[in-house]
């Protein structure tokens, strides 16, 4: 008998020791069972500076011991089996079945709002003084759709979309939100988001349908652009068996859109060059032959999850060339990307839950400025080109001219051949990237315009 419980009391100490053993040191780890990078060392490098201490030892134990992911996983089961309730970071039951994200606090109109909207209205002049038109898209979330299908005692309110929307119409802001387009679809039968699987975004059906009512609203500027077809893809099913960023069993199958139609990439040509914020480094460059054949426009996309995941291949169908960025912060160095790519068409598109700081920096939304269009060739003064130090580098796609300014400038223009780009500033100095077939060495100037409207014309 002695003997047992000395074996028992091993077998205690083993299982309470074989977290320990099994603690988990690499820094920068991302957790596949709740989507989020897990506490560093609080006494190493990658430690969050000014953070409270005992917190952040308390967050690394528990973030770190050994079978973490395991005892979640198997908690979150068992809970589901005996209570039907779902104890996860990401994710919440609503009725008959239906998986939502978490939901959290109701939001209410703020200056952020305002800011974003100012942003919007910014660049809708911007491109219409250079005769782009501009579209910005609204997607909704799952829980606008499916109210109804939310857990009971959860009081779903976004009326804040329509104060939003409203200040859009003040600022003359050309818009489409695709809620009641995804609540109609529902209405007849369609499911547009899936019951359960990735319930952060629309399914490939919602995208179908989504992106063509962006463009139809397009094809009022274009008419060369048409909707798509159903007949344009194959549609599989395929089955889910887990949630996204996560060991959730399920057991669901969704449609996937397969495109037919060919389709060029330039992706990898300019991937390596354009810069992105390193968190958010979604891009791509495809032109449709056909399509461009015929006078599509060459349009350039800001577009975030719902388009990155599902919506990209009704826009690669539905459109000529098509450039877009991931738009979370990169939207805010429009600029930049206007000057690479001189598009025909612009879209920012944005779903309901990431107009937030989370997505789109605050400080630098609210700062967010572009250049007015250079009205004329001339200037009250003429310079050298050589007082402005013009410096040239070039990659293997683009090529960046940069100048060294001796007074600061309310807007600075790099005329290049036939070509207005704007001077953006960079540290101490003015720069405007390009694609480098459009570079034209022996003829390039600069014109800056101060605050007064006086120009220089450095050439």
């Amino acid at each position: 008998m002695k003997k047992l419980q000395i074996v028992f009391i091993t077998l205690f100490f083993v299982l309470l020791l074989l977290p320990i053993a099994f603690f988990n040191w690499e820094e920068n780890v991302v957790s596949e069972i709740d989507n989020r990078q897990l506490t560093n060392n609080p006494f190493g490098e990658n430690r969050t500076p000014g953070a409270d201490l005992t917190s952040q030892l308390e967050s690394y134990v528990q973030d770190r011991i050994g079978f973490r992911d395991e005892m979640i996983l198997n908690y979150t089961i068992l809970n589901d089996k005996l209570f039907h309730k779902m104890i996860h970071p990401l994710y919440e039951y609503g009725k008959d079945g239906y998986v939502f994200s978490k939901q959290k606090a109701n939001i209410k109109l703020t200056d952020y709002h305002i800011a974003f909207a100012d942003m919007l209205a910014e660049i809708q002049n911007y491109c219409e003084q250079r005769d782009v038109p501009f579209l910005f898209v609204f997607d909704p979330e799952k829980a606008a759709v499916y109210t109804d299908e939310l857990h009971e005692g959860i009081n779903y309110d976004n009326s804040w979309v329509k104060q939003f929307e409203q200040e859009l119409e003040k600022r003359g802001v050309h818009y489409i939100d695709n809620t009641q387009l995804m609540k109609d679809k529902r209405e007849e039968g369609e499911q547009v988001f899936n019951k359960m699987y990735n319930a952060g975004h629309w399914n490939d059906l919602g995208a179908f349908y989504g992106i063509n009512n962006v463009l139809e609203e397009l094809s009022k500027d274009f008419p060369q652009i048409t909707p798509n077809e159903l007949s344009d893809f194959v549609v599989e099913e395929k089955l889910n068996e887990t949630l996204p960023s996560s060991q959730f069993p399920i057991h669901e199958y969704e449609p996937i859109f397969g495109r037919t139609c060919p389709l060029e990439v330039k992706t990898e040509e300019y991937e390596s060059e354009v810069k992105r914020n390193s968190q958010h480094r979604g891009f791509g460059y495809y032109v449709n032959p056909e399509n461009k054949e015929a006078g599509v426009p060459k349009t350039l996309v800001f577009q975030g999850s719902y388009l990155n995941e599902m919506g990209f291949k009704f826009l690669q169908t539905g459109l000529g060339e098509y450039i877009h960025v991931h738009n979370y912060e990169n939207v805010l160095n429009f600029a930049y990307y206007f000057n690479i790519f001189q598009p025909e068409c612009v879209v920012v598109e944005a779903a309901e839950y990431t107009i937030n700081p989370t997505y789109f920096n605050e400080e630098n939304l609210k700062n967010f400025s572009l250049n007015l269009k250079l009205d004329e060739l001339s200037a009250e003064q003429q310079e050298d080109l050589s007082v402005i130090s013009p410096d040239i580098e070039e990659g293997q796609t683009l090529a960046t001219v940069s100048v060294q300014l001796p007074q600061e400038a309310e807007y600075a223009y790099l005329l290049c051949g036939d070509t207005v780009y704007d001077l953006l500033k960079e540290g101490d100095r003015y720069a405007a990237s390009l694609e480098k077939e459009q570079l034209d060495r022996e003829n390039i100037s600069v014109i800056t315009v101060d605050s007064q409207g006086r120009k220089i014309w450095y050439r």
